[in-house]
């Protein structure tokens, strides 16, 4: 916005930097914002220290919003080091090693940072620019020696690259992910040189474009010398040797134990930063001012900044004794840089309160009363008449504006400002509005105006895959698989042996008495990775053995009558008439285009998939599943928005009185720019409101019902009811059940689950029930970050402390009634300033809601609460869990509790707290180990949300069945259902083509090529898959890209591929492998049509020692089986089929 730029710079806002008699005080961070431009007019580099993250953070988004043409950097530290210890987000680590890459190496005019960042020593900046790596093409490097300077950097070796800071290593590959690419980069060696470099992508792990070179920054910013760490060990020794003659043997060994654990890893680079005070043992001298040595600095406010500077001194020292006394570390507490330090700096100070001669900063934050758009409209018209009035929205929200600004006059602008009164409308999205007044200025922003606020998440792009259900692929050492000829056995691992000469792998299945099998790993189709509820007690069937038929047997009986069911169900649907509604309108798509956010993939096919169904004959009866908060109700919205352009009326059933007054919030506030009318019915309505909602359902005025079973009863009667959403359907009782059945008949129905439903069982089911499947998250969501912590007063205190003073929300919960009353007292006692409350299964139910609907308005700070607490409320300023005493929970609930936080773009914690004095139980040392691998959105489906697919699996096909689940395994049993429904519809299910059989040819993965096992399951599973020549062509070229050049016997292994596939053909009868030769023997249509001379000449140029043979009427061909034979057969096949050999 150049006009803006002008506009400040009239204004004399430098001359407090200049002349010590003018001073800057009390500003709002709009007004620092445009002091900072200002000055940097003139001066070339400034930092500015704030009190906390929050205020850096506010004002580096408006240095952006308004002045995007300074390039400005925010550097952040954490702000407690108990906090950082357990709960350093991956997301800030990114960020901070971002800013400190753009403040080496790209200069930024404006830093941001902290006054806790600014207390914490750094490494020398010169080490991290030595360390740092130039690659380029045609280098010679040793792979070796790549790797060993990619973790001297703090990088971690990874299976696949997903991240930033990790690395992998496959054949002559190096995959790296450093933090200034969106994309990670593919480096291939050709022995010991750099042959070519490559951008690729996270999901497909494909390439995408080449680079010629790169720089590899380091991944952290506590990088030490080889002197360094040799002193850090020498002072930890000495330390060490002085505690000994005060503690009793039993706490030194523990105490020793404990620092000699941290001192290993962090002198072998595992840099983490919980390790800060062992680095300041290192005797660093540098923060990050140093970085930046001619810069001004400005103190923002002086006195907050060194008050708040002084409270993270104290608060860490408290930490760090706490910590020494848990004998979990050395007693040094002089581990940061002197607060004087600041006062050694020449720096400018901004006053918090009034000062004398203060700088006039005209620029002011806009305060408008929350008015209705055609209230602000007649405003925004009369401030138009004397002033000049910019509405700054974003491109897709324009058209949206001059729509409904209808006949109002109005002017587009861009860089330039007309000196004439009026309303202008500009493209550039700003945070909040504001006013100039001696320039009669007023500028409305998204806020304002449609009371939507411009977000940015950073770092999506490491999170947005979401993982289906545990395939074979994501087998390890200990897990049980089901072979459906053998039954249950447990997966030891993969081994290679040689037989009859030959190297195979085997897949290692161990069964009942130590009996073993091993199966080829080519037949890996044969097993099924075993995934039943969590705590079910597997198991081994023995080989041989009877008991396993029985099972078997007993399950296909359980199938076949589920089976019938489901054929009637279709049956009965197909019979059924419904409404036919027309296809999407303008109405339609002015509609959709409001949608403040991206759609997802998922999103956009679930959407089509309603429209097509409720656009045919047959009422529509879909299951849209996904995970909460991945976007069912905007789904539902466009069902709903469909129904009523042709004048159908809709309702929206809910399971509690708390979710039906969130989605009245939801509908009326996205349906607000257009004349529908939205009643609501639950407890909280009032009588005289219920019976005039009522009557006006009865007559058609209102278009849609929200409401609980309330909106079943029989006093309810629509004029045309058209859909009906029912979120949750499974959490009503009988009776409800049975009416939704009723009101069912010949309309569409939509059902919202936030339980998923298996990949698999989705497929069996298709043409039978129509669902769709939710995988992916938006794009502004991030994972909650999630860590295992000991219970500790202290930290409990200050996680709620941190969370308040972003003016969050906290869960804690405490899962005992009888103490859940104490726990919420002794919150109270610290914390008198805000308020706290219960909810737990002993209150009735709407005691529960009354307490929900109070912390969803924000009038409850912290919630002590049991699991009662249902999982579908959107609070999407609740981002704090503590979960107490974790380990008593199963993973599905765990994994559903967090799923209550991380509603929004704000960064979310959980923390699972265990007893530190408590001997866990192996099955709660396992679960809690899964759920650290909960780091990312939707990767819920790898593990925990095993029982949750059985629990998808059974409410769809029936509660009992759960139990059968459970025996044989979902895979199978799923598989089971399937045949048995291809069956009843006079269908045979699919014959697994068999892998071709070789006897001679070592196709085997090398150890020396990988020795991942999960990678050589991948591996044989994609070849599996592949169906033709263009499929093994492009697989082929994938895995030179992902792995390099193969070893001799991988290529033996796509050979024999092609061989299956070309032995595939309709002219060849038969393949024949004996000791010496190999025949193939073609079909007699094939033989008495083709021009036996051509035929003759075109195997003769491929080899003059292959047999050519005329029997019973069939050409065959004889191979020798010499070495390259396989080679010899796909070349003579393809010289036979590009040649033509029909008679003439």
């Amino acid at each position: 916005m150049k006009w803006l730029s002008k506009e400040i710079l009239k204004q004399d806002l430098n001359k407090g930097m200049t002349n010590p008699s003018f001073n800057y005080a009390h500003l709002t961070t709009i007004q620092e914002a445009s002091v900072l431009f200002s000055t940097l007019q003139q001066q070339k580099q400034i930092v500015v220290i704030k009190e906390n993250e929050t205020q850096a953070r506010a004002l580096f988004d408006q240095m952006e919003s308004l002045f995007p043409q300074i390039k400005t950097q925010l550097y952040y530290q954490e702000d407690s080091l108990r906090v950082e210890a357990i709960a350093s987000s991956p997301e800030n680590h990114y960020e901070k090693m971002e800013a400190l890459y753009h403040i080496l190496y790209q200069e930024p005019q404006l830093i941001i940072t902290t006054s806790a960042s600014m207390m914490r020593y750094v490494a020398d900046p010169k080490l991290l620019v030595d360390r740092a790596l130039n690659l380029r093409i045609n280098q010679e490097i040793e792979m070796n020696d790549l790797v060993n300077a990619l973790i001297l950097m703090g990088y971690q070796q990874a299976q696949v690259v997903e991240k930033p800071f990790t690395f992998a290593r496959r054949g002559g590959i190096i995959d790296v992910f450093t933090i200034q690419h969106q994309y990670p980069i593919r480096i291939d060696f050709f022995d010991n040189v750099i042959e070519s470099m490559r951008l690729f992508d996270v999901e497909s792990q494909r390439s995408i474009s080449d680079i010629n070179e790169v720089l590899v920054f380091v991944a952290s910013e506590y990088l030490t010398t080889d002197e360094q760490k040799a002193l850090i060990i020498k002072k930890s020794q000495e330390r060490l040797l002085v505690l000994k003659e005060n503690l009793d043997a039993d706490s030194y060994e523990i105490l020793y134990e404990n620092v000699y654990k941290d001192v290993d890893q962090f002198t072998l680079n595992d840099i983490d930063a919980r390790f800060y005070s062992l680095f300041a043992l290192s005797e660093p001298s540098h923060q990050i001012i140093d970085y930046c040595k001619d810069a001004k600095v400005i103190l923002s406010p002086e006195t907050a900044v060194k008050k708040s500077a002084k409270f993270f001194i104290d608060e860490s020292i408290d930490y760090l004794i706490e910590h020494h006394q848990g004998l979990k570390g050395l007693d040094r507490y002089d581990i940061f840089c002197d607060i004087e330090t600041l006062n050694k700096k020449e720096y400018i100070n901004f006053h918090q309160f009034q000062a004398d001669n203060e700088v006039e900063v005209d620029i002011h934050d806009l305060f408008n009363p929350p008015l209705e758009f055609n209230q602000l409209l007649t405003h925004i018209q009369n401030q138009a008449i004397e002033q000049r009035v910019i509405l700054s929205v974003s491109v897709n929200q324009i058209q949206r504006l001059i729509t409904l600004l209808d006949k109002t006059p109005y002017q587009l602008i861009q860089d330039e400002l007309p000196k004439e009164s009026g309303i202008y409308i500009t493209n550039h999205p700003l945070r909040s509005g504001f006013f100039i007044n001696q320039s009669q200025i007023v500028v409305y922003s998204s806020k304002e105006l449609f009371n939507q606020v411009i977000k940015k998440g950073r770092y999506e792009r490491q999170f947005q895959v979401a993982q289906s259900l545990s395939g074979i692929a994501d087998l390890k050492k200990g897990d049980y698989v089901v072979h459906r000829q053998y039954g249950v056995g447990q997966y030891l691992g993969l081994e290679t042996k040689e037989v009859n000469h030959r190297h195979k792998d085997f897949i290692h299945i161990a069964y009942r008495n130590d009996d073993v099998l091993l199966v080829p790993l080519e037949q890996f189709k044969l097993l099924r990775k075993f995934v039943s509820s969590e705590g079910i007690s597997v198991k081994l069937n023995k080989l041989g053995g009877s008991d396993w038929n029985k099972t078997k047997n007993r399950i296909k009986e359980s199938v076949n009558d589920i089976a019938d069911q489901l054929i009637e169900l279709y049956q009965e649907r197909q019979a059924k008439q419904g409404f036919q509604f027309s296809p999407d309108n303008d109405y339609m798509k002015q509609f959709e285009e409001e949608f403040p956010y991206q759609l997802t993939r998922d999103q956009e096919k679930a959407i089509k998939e309603v429209k097509e169904d409720m656009e045919s004959l047959h009422p529509m009866d879909r299951l849209l599943s996904g995970d909460v908060g991945f976007g069912k109700t905007e789904v539902a919205i466009r069902a709903a928005f469909k129904a009523i352009i042709d004048n159908k009326q809709v309702v929206f059933l809910c399971p509690t009185t708390v979710l039906s007054q969130q989605h009245y919030r939801t509908f009326s506030e996205r349906f607000k720019n257009y004349p529908v009318n939205i009643g609501l019915l639950n407890r909280f309505v009032s009588p005289e409101k219920q019976r005039e909602t009522i009557q006006k359902v009865k007559d058609g005025h209102i278009d849609i019902l929200i409401g609980t079973h309330r909106v079943l009863s029989n006093d309810i009667h629509f004029k045309d009811l058209g859909l009906l959403v029912i979120d949750e359907e499974q959490r009503f009782g009988v009776q409800q059940k049975e009416k939704i059945k009723t009101i069912k008949v010949n309309i569409d129905v939509l059902s919202l689950s936030a339980t998923p439903i298996p990949r698999t069982l989705q497929m069996s089911l298709v043409g039978i029930r129509s669902l769709s499947q939710l995988n992916t998250p938006p794009s502004n969501r991030l994972p909650v970050v999630t860590r295992i912590v000991e219970k500790n007063p202290k930290l409990i205190e200050e996680l709620i402390e941190r969370e308040i003073a972003r003016k969050g929300q906290v869960f804690y919960l405490y899962n005992r009634v009888d103490q859940i009353y104490n726990v919420a007292f002794k919150i109270q006692e610290k914390f008198p300033h805000i308020v706290v409350a219960c909810a737990h299964g002993q209150m009735n139910r709407d005691e529960i809601e009354d307490v929900m609907m109070a912390f969803t308005r924000g009038e409850i700070q912290v919630l002590v609460c049991t699991t009662i607490v249902e999982t579908g409320i959107d609070i999407p300023n609740a981002n704090t869990m503590i979960i107490d005493q974790a380990d008593r929970f199963g993973l599905a609930q765990l994994y559903q509790i967090k799923g209550r936080v991380g509603r929004s773009d704000t960064l979310a914690y959980a923390y699972l707290m265990i007893d530190p004095q408590k001997q866990l139980s192996e099955i709660a040392t396992k679960r809690l180990e899964a759920i650290k691998e909960f780091t990312q959105l939707g990767s819920g489906y790898k593990i925990a949300m095993r029982d949750l697919t059985i629990r998808g699996a059974g409410e769809i096909l029936g509660g009992n069945q759960s139990g059968f689940i459970d025996t044989v395994g979902i895979d199978l049993y799923i598989e089971l259902l399937n045949e048995a429904i291809l069956e009843k519809q006079g269908q045979k299910p699919p014959q697994q083509p068999q892998p071709l059989h070789l006897n001679d040819v070592e196709t085997y993965i090398p150890k020396d090529y990988t020795s991942d096992e999960s990678l050589k399951i991948e591996l044989y599973q994609k070849i599996d898959k592949i169906t033709s020549m263009a499929q093994l062509d492009s697989f082929y070229q994938e895995s030179q890209d992902r792995y390099g050049s193969f070893p001799n016997s991988v290529n033996l292994l796509l050979e024999k591929k092609q061989l299956e596939l070309m032995l595939a053909d309709e002219r060849i009868e038969d393949f024949k492998e004996r000791n010496d030769t190999a025949t193939i023997i073609f079909t007699k249509a094939y033989s008495d049509t083709i021009d036996g001379v051509k035929f003759f000449e075109s195997v003769n140029q491929v080899s003059k020692e292959i047999g050519l043979k005329y029997l019973k009427g069939q050409i065959r061909l004889e191979i020798d089986k010499n070495k390259g034979w396989l080679s010899e057969i796909v070349k003579v096949l393809n010289a036979i089929k590009g040649a033509n050999h029909a008679h003439r």
